[in-house]
């Protein structure tokens, strides 16, 4: 039987990974090592781990705090996920997406020459230090399960070779599809939003990670506050990741949030509670890759603020503005209150996405083959 390890480093992942570990828990010796903000003492239970699969945990959280904390929290998850893989010698190893906490795990695999497959390759987020990961983890990596086919197209123009990239779409869309529905009064009671002031027909859906690449990485957040504050209305915040700067941008928004009637926070919605919040919201706010790749299945609008997200395919449904609070206020008033919905559809894909990247893992080629990957060809001179 295939042994695989999968490796997930924050609440975000779990949702995306899920529907894959689902597909393999009746085919394949399943670990799963939970790592980087799974190891925060108050991180929540992780939702969707089938019957079966053997539990790691390991490493440390980054804390959102300053680079050096951060490179010593990516030490120790080198050093977890190094023992693991020395215990279990797993078939391979599933990595996903951009994370500072994902990429130690990644390299950790070198000195045992695991096969690694990489979900969310191709991808762009050029406002951020993880479009440099995610570039990393696919020349890392010996397959590729990719959300799009213009994911597909970069990776060959990086130089990988057709047969490793399969278009799988975004497994993440699954959990969403999955998620039974529930009522606007059932939604804001386990929501936390009994007692919120407004029109909950009003709902905004905030979460703001740190714009790592720039000069400022809370200015998106700064914009984001200010416009609030100039058009209150019914506002759930959700957490920032784990970045440095996440970790103040948190303090922040807690803060705001708690001398507003109008708002609330909560650290997590998990995978029942989330897609109903797409669901029911009236517009989401922020600059989570959610609003890019997710939202857009439910035709929920978003206004994307700030160069965090810039590259990543995006729907009709999303509206770009600079970390300004003007322009996102004129965002706000531009789409009223109570916005019409787009028409439903995303570039990721419509669902059936995690059965797909289990069978690329379940019918891996050979070792041999599959550690043989070749060097790009040199481009032919003019």
């Amino acid at each position: 039987m295939t042994r695989v390890i999968s490796v997930s480093s924050s609440r975000a992942d779990v949702g995306v990974l899920a529907p894959v570990w689902a597909a393999l828990s009746t085919r394949a010796e399943l670990h799963l090592f939970l790592t980087g903000m799974h190891q925060h003492k108050a991180a929540p239970a992780v939702e969707g781990v089938p019957a079966g699969a053997q539990v790691h945990r390991g490493g440390a959280d980054l804390g959102g705090a300053g680079g050096e904390k951060a490179a010593a929290a990516m030490a120790a998850i080198a050093e977890a996920a190094g023992a693991l893989y020395g215990r279990v010698a797993p078939d391979a190893v599933l990595v996903m997406g951009d994370r500072l906490d994902m990429l130690p795990a990644a390299t950790a695999s070198l000195p045992f020459n695991i096969p690694l497959v990489h979900l969310h390759g191709g991808e762009v987020t050029e406002g951020a230090v993880d479009d440099r990961i995610r570039h990393a983890l696919t020349k890392l990596a010996h397959m590729h399960c990719v959300s799009s086919e213009s994911a597909r197209r970069r990776l060959l123009a990086m130089g990988e070779e057709t047969g490793r990239i399969v278009v799988t779409g975004a497994p993440g869309l699954d959990t969403l599809k999955a998620a039974p529905p529930l009522s606007v009064g059932d939604f804001a009671r386990e929501a936390g939003l009994a007692g919120v002031a407004g029109d909950l027909a009003a709902l905004r859906l905030v979460t703001v990670h740190p714009e790592t690449n720039a000069a400022d990485p809370l200015a998106p957040l700064d914009a984001v506050l200010t416009a609030l504050d100039r058009r209150p209305a019914p506002t759930l915040f959700t957490a920032p990741n784990s970045d440095p700067g996440g970790a103040a941008a948190r303090e922040r928004i807690e803060a705001f949030a708690a001398a507003r009637g109008w708002a609330r926070f909560t650290a997590n919605l998990g995978s029942r509670l989330y897609p109903n919040a797409l669901r029911h919201a009236a517009l989401m706010l922020g600059n989570s890759s959610s609003g890019i790749i997710e939202a857009g299945l439910f035709g929920l609008p978003v206004v994307n603020v700030g160069a965090r997200q810039a590259g990543r395919e995006r729907g009709p449904n999303v509206i770009d503005v600079p970390n300004q609070a003007d322009a996102v206020v004129a965002a706000l008033d531009r789409l009223g209150p109570t916005p019409a919905r787009a028409e439903p559809g995303t570039p990721y894909g419509a669902g059936g996405a995690g059965p797909k990247v289990a069978e690329v893992l379940l019918s891996l080629p050979p070792h041999a083959a599959l550690l043989a990957k070749p060097a790009p060809r040199e481009a032919a001179h003019a």
